[in-house]
């Protein structure tokens, strides 16, 4: 099940049987856990009767299947929700008791269970090759990855959020949001709240690249451009945490090594550029980039020189071209960045 469907399927009226919720994206677990308590538990006063809470990492299936059996009071749904459940460490026989569950959990429409995992609790795979595991387990729940949103989409959850705020934002200032706060959806959120603080105590309703500097803190992301700051400066420790973060999120490597070498190559030419005596805004027009980035370019590019630059670019040249005659992409971006320590 998307995200897409489930919101949907949210506003519907049959909403009996097991969610599991997995994925790196805790803020959008919360977000759609709340909308699903919000569409279930109408009555304060019955919460005591229709809302069971439970954490662990072992699941207690004796406890749950009693739970089910027991209707809700004056209400159409009854939520049960177990958070940490470790569905790595299930053996066998748990896998056969959970299927178990969801045969009483469709004899009994009235009962809503939603499972919340972590990424070491549950690892979905990637949406080309979900897991077995979760194959498995999907056989038996609607179960709804929430992955990492990409750039467009945070640009776009961005600028609703900044909106409901009675604000607005140039492009500008929202990439330069992402590119100072990150890709975390609880850490956008909380630098939001911040902006409109600010916004409200000075009296504007205008988001600027400037106050975005001003007033968000800076956060450090084990990303491409992470790991390239790392390997110039000769951070083995630094860079290997880097490249195992993003194994964790499991980011191609193919994706990673060109990420690496358009990074490099953007680098070089703004490199270049600089020594013709370019300025930021020239430079940003030269290569069709955001000013904000082209400063950010220019310097990491005065940081280095451009011997350093051009090597890099050719090993990154090197590894692609050993990936497209049929090295094993993972393998060479292992000896990528060990070259280029």
């Amino acid at each position: 099940m998307t995200q897409k469907e489930l919101k949907a399927h949210l506003k519907g009226e049959d909403l009996g049987g097991i969610y599991l919720f997995v994925g790196e994206e805790d803020y959008l677990k919360r977000h759609y856990s709340e909308e699903m308590r919000k569409r279930i538990l109408t009555d304060p006063a019955l919460l005591p009767f229709n809302h069971l809470t439970l954490e662990g990492s072992t699941i207690d299936f004796d406890l749950l299947l009693d739970a089910v059996k027991s209707p809700p009071m004056m209400a159409d749904y009854k939520l049960i929700e177990w958070d940490r459940a470790d569905f790595e460490s299930m053996k066998e026989g748990a896998l056969d008791a959970f299927a178990s569950l969801s045969a009483l959990v469709a004899e009994h429409p009235y009962a809503v269970l939603l499972f919340r995992a972590s990424q070491a609790e549950l690892d979905p795979g990637t949406p080309k090759r979900p897991s077995s595991l979760l194959k498995r387990l999907s056989d038996y729940a609607k179960v709804v990855c929430f992955d990492v949103a990409t750039d467009a989409q945070l640009l776009a959850w961005l600028n609703s959020h900044l909106a409901h705020e009675g604000l607005s934002a140039t492009g500008e200032a929202l990439r330069a949001m992402l590119a100072r706060v990150g890709h975390r959806m609880e850490i956008l959120a909380g630098e939001i709240e911040k902006l409109a603080c600010y916004c409200r105590v000075h009296n504007t309703h205008t988001v600027t690249p400037e106050l975005v500097t001003l007033v968000c803190s800076s956060t450090a992301e084990d990303d491409a451009f992470g790991l390239s700051n790392a390997l110039l400066r000769g951070d083995r420790r630094a860079a290997y945490a880097c490249l195992d973060d993003l194994r964790r999120r499991r980011v191609e490597p193919m994706l990673v090594l060109g990420q690496l070498t358009r990074l490099f190559t953007d680098l070089t030419a703004v490199s270049l550029l600089l020594a013709e005596g370019g300025s930021v805004s020239s430079i940003a027009s030269a290569l069709s980039m955001n000013e904000y980035k082209a400063g950010l370019y220019v310097k990491g590019a005065r940081a280095r020189s451009g011997a350093v630059l051009g090597r890099a670019v050719m090993i990154c040249r090197e590894a692609d071209l050993a990936v497209k005659a049929g090295a094993d992409p993972g393998v060479r971006l292992d000896l990528l960045i060990a070259e280029l320590l």
